[in-house]
């Protein structure tokens, strides 16, 4: 991923780079290219709406940056781009019948993703009888920015070995909130990033 601290704006913009590979189940129709636009459309829109202007995060530390924006909320963004070379993440994207239903899922070590055309769609998962709701895109772009065992310590968190299994509202788990830890690889990052600087999660809102 690429991560842009604009500090006049107060924001910092993670974006990740994906080239697809389309591919289809059949019987269904072959991919048209306003079918790809629309569905990089609309996942761009997902992972937007749901993961950014959520995390607010401040600076501390002796550099003249962290002087200057001591106190000061810098609201994070992500955002993801199509590109045809030069990719961050491999995505397998399978177009399947509606109401199918496939298991999608991100590898961390080879920065490869498998999503299908029903991630798209809000899905309800009942948890001891109570609803949950999230959109699949959102919850595997989740692993792609540093959820996973291999980056932080964790990942998916509705497995028995969760220590968080209960946080069923949360985004790696069944629902759609965000938590602070799921920005601690954005954070440790960051903490490479500018020089007698450290940057924190202020608030998540």
């Amino acid at each position: 991923m690429d991560i842009v601290v604009e500090p006049h704006r107060q924001t910092i913009l993670v974006q990740q780079r994906w080239k697809y590979d389309w591919q289809i189940l059949v019987p269904v129709s072959s991919w048209t290219y306003d079918d790809k636009k629309e569905f990089h459309r609309r996942a761009d829109e997902l992972i937007w709406g749901q993961w950014s202007g959520k995390f607010i995060v401040r600076v501390e530390g002796n550099s003249d940056f962290a002087t200057q924006f001591t106190d000061r909320d810098f609201t994070v963004n992500f955002d993801i781009k199509w590109v045809l070379s030069n990719e961050h993440w491999s995505v397998v994207v399978r177009k399947i019948p509606p109401g199918d239903f496939r298991t999608s899922h991100v590898k961390w070590g080879t920065r490869t993703m498998q999503l299908d055309t029903e991630d798209l769609i809000l899905v309800e998962r009942v948890k001891n009888g109570k609803s949950y709701f999230q959109y699949p895109v959102a919850h595997e772009f989740g692993h792609a920015a540093g959820n996973s065992v291999y980056a932080t310590t964790h990942g998916d968190e509705y497995g028995s070995s969760s220590p968080f299994q209960l946080d069923r509202s949360s985004m790696m788990n069944v629902g759609n909130e965000l938590r602070d830890r799921h920005s601690d690889y954005l954070i440790q990052q960051l903490n490479t990033m500018v020089p007698e600087t450290s940057f924190r999660i202020y608030k998540v809102r």
